[in-house]
C-alpha cells in the first residue's frame, strides 16, 4: 500500500485473487501463481503486500479460512467435511491452521450471524 503500482500490475494482482477466490480448494503455490500472472515469485510478493498489505500466501490462507468459517455457518458443514474441501491431509492440520489465523481451534468457534 505504501509503493504505488503500475496499473497493470495491479490488475495481474487482482486478477490472482479472483482465482484464489474461485479456487480456494487449491494449495498456494507461489512460483505457479506468479507464472499465471506473468510475474516472478519475488516481483508477485513484493507487489502483491504493496497492492494488498500482505503477502499472497498469507492472503490466500486468510482467504481459505474466511469460506471455511462461511461453510460451517451457512451450510453446516462439519470441519472434518472443509477440512477435506479445502485439501487438507486431516482435521488435525486444519485445526492448527484454523487457529493461526483464527487464534483458537475450529471446534471452539461459536459464531453467530
Amino acid at each position: 500500500m505504501n509503493k504505488i503500482l503500475h496499473p497493470e500490475d495491479c490488475k495481474a494482482i487482482e486478477k490472482l485473487i479472483t482465482y484464489m477466490n474461485e479456487h480456494p480448494h487449491e494449495n498456494f503455490d507461489v512460483a505457479n501463481h506468479a507464472r499465471m500472472i506473468g510475474f516472478s515469485v519475488s516481483k508477485l510478493n513484493k507487489s502483491f503486500k504493496a497492492h494488498m498489505g500482505i503477502g499472497p500466501a498469507s492472503y490466500f490462507r486468510n482467504l481459505k479460512m474466511e469460506k471455511a468459517r462461511k461453510l460451517h455457518i451457512e451450510d453446516s458443514y462439519t470441519w472434518t467435511e472443509i477440512s477435506s474441501i479445502f485439501g487438507y491431509a486431516d482435521l488435525a492440520s486444519f485445526s492448527k491452521a484454523f487457529k493461526r489465523i483464527h487464534g483458537f481451534c475450529p471446534r471452539n468457534a461459536t459464531w453467530s450471524e
